[in-house]
């Protein structure tokens, strides 16, 4: 197992080629979504700032993406609607935490 810089980096680097935080919590062997969030959070905070607007803007635009097909599914409840999205507003405010 890498040691957690390169786990963090790793998430990273999975994250900028589409895949789900619960896709790189199964490649990384860990816990779940949320670890794996987590490590890309910390990866992403020692980048420069620069990169750090570049990935935070190429993940606002893919958590976008994901809000707009969420809304477009049919047969789902306006309850569970309000709750991924819900999820996925925790997820834009984690980018922007110190």
């Amino acid at each position: 197992m890498p040691d957690d810089g390169a786990r963090d980096e790793q998430a990273l680097l999975l994250r900028e080629q589409g895949r789900s935080f619960a896709g790189i919590a199964r490649v990384l062997d860990l816990s779940g979504a949320l670890d794996a969030n987590a490590a890309f959070n910390r990866a992403l905070r020692r980048q420069t700032p620069g990169e750090q607007a570049a990935l935070r803007s190429r993940e606002m635009a893919r958590l976008d993406a994901l809000a707009e097909r969420l809304r477009r599914r049919e047969g789902v409840s306006e309850e569970e609607l309000a709750r991924q999205l819900h999820g996925l507003q925790r997820l834009r405010k984690t980018l922007f935490v110190a």
